[in-house]
């Protein structure tokens, strides 16, 4: 993202249902998202329902920690030079579905849409400096 851009990514590994309950090693994996202040959703668009997907990530996370689900995030669709452009704009409508937001289209094979999504995430982050920085010099005075 250029010079003095630079945060940590975590790579959690696709959770399964059930995993805010236990399943698999879905409360490893949700331990370690909880230090995540961005989530980045990246749903393989070269499966069968990616509504489905998505809808299975939103529940685990919200079964695990409300405020986790709260937190802001990024949806892209992924693997978008697997498939022809009409059934990318397929995928994408049916993840609309179950997601209010514009999803973002990446390859991480082509690395199309890759930097947008950094990006993303990176704005993101510095809304949440912000929020975090927001009236802690207000009550200094050099006095």
């Amino acid at each position: 993202l250029g010079p003095g851009s630079r945060f940590v990514l975590a790579d959690i590994p696709g959770l399964i249902e059930g995993a805010a309950e236990g399943a698999g090693l879905g409360h490893r994996f949700l331990g370690h998202v909880e230090r995540c202040k961005v989530l980045l959703h990246l749903i393989d668009c070269t499966q069968d329902d990616v509504a489905g997907a998505y809808t299975t990530i939103r529940n685990e996370l919200e079964a695990y920690s409300p405020e986790l689900a709260q937190r802001p995030e990024v949806v892209a669709l992924n693997k978008i030079d697997a498939l022809l452009p009409e059934q990318v704009a397929e995928q994408v409508t049916q993840l609309k579905t179950v997601y209010d937001g514009e999803p973002l289209l990446i390859s991480g094979v082509t690395r199309v849409g890759v930097k947008k999504a950094l990006s993303e995430v990176s704005r993101h982050l510095g809304l949440i400096a912000e929020e975090e920085n927001a009236g802690e010099d207000a009550d200094w005075t050099p006095l």
